[in-house]
């Protein structure tokens, strides 16, 4: 009969270590999916439309448009300060679009450097006069990238864009050797903004 009574004894007591732990799990996966640390659905937080993280781009760029299916979407620039900020804001955005959404598509690429002439052109006249066809070249640029059949037509468009700009701004030290710096560094900006989209054909392959 002891033997009968430990046995049904042990027998209550792992039945109720069972039961405690099931209600401790329970209560974990309750307190988890409340904190908001549990797994999200498809439109839970951190989901986007393109399949890409949420980003934050620079001053001169509007991020609900970032990375999702209206594409770049740039600030227009103060009409008052320094135009060289305001061509650096916009470089750096649109910089930080192309690398950030892993723009490697031809049609990506054109499609942010027409926005970035957009915007370039209301910078345009308060450039040195040599500098003011800035937007036109990158313009130009971004539609032979657009229609280029290859990715190294495309590349060679951005090159040579970049090169012109390089002409501009070495007519602008001669003109005004004492303020080249001040005077050119928009230029220098536009320049960094096709390396950069040059270097995002090159990641993505063949075009």
């Amino acid at each position: 009969m002891r033997s009968i009574s430990l046995q049904c004894a042990a027998r209550a007591l792992a039945a109720a270590l069972v039961l405690a732990v099931f209600a401790t799990c329970a209560h974990a996966a309750t307190a988890a999916g409340a904190s908001g640390h549990g797994p999200s659905g498809p439109s839970g937080p951190g989901s986007s439309s393109g399949g890409h993280p949420p980003i934050t781009l620079g001053p001169g760029a509007d991020s609900l448009g970032a990375c999702g299916t209206g594409g770049l979407a740039l600030a227009p620039a103060s009409p008052s300060g320094d135009a060289g900020d305001a061509v650096k804001s916009l470089s750096r955005a649109t910089q930080d679009y192309i690398k950030e959404c892993r723009c490697y598509a031809q049609d990506c690429v054109a499609d942010a450097l027409d926005r970035y002439a957009e915007a370039l052109a209301a910078v345009a006249p308060r450039l040195p006069k040599e500098l003011q066809e800035m937007p036109e070249v990158v313009a130009r640029a971004a539609r032979r990238v657009r229609f280029a059949k290859t990715k190294a037509e495309a590349i060679k468009a951005l090159n040579q864009a970049a090169a012109l700009i390089h002409k501009d701004m070495t007519l602008v030290r001669a003109e005004d050797p004492d303020t080249q710096q001040r005077q050119t560094r928009s230029g220098v900006f536009v320049v960094d903004t096709l390396n950069v989209a040059s270097l995002s054909l090159e990641k993505g392959g063949a075009l």
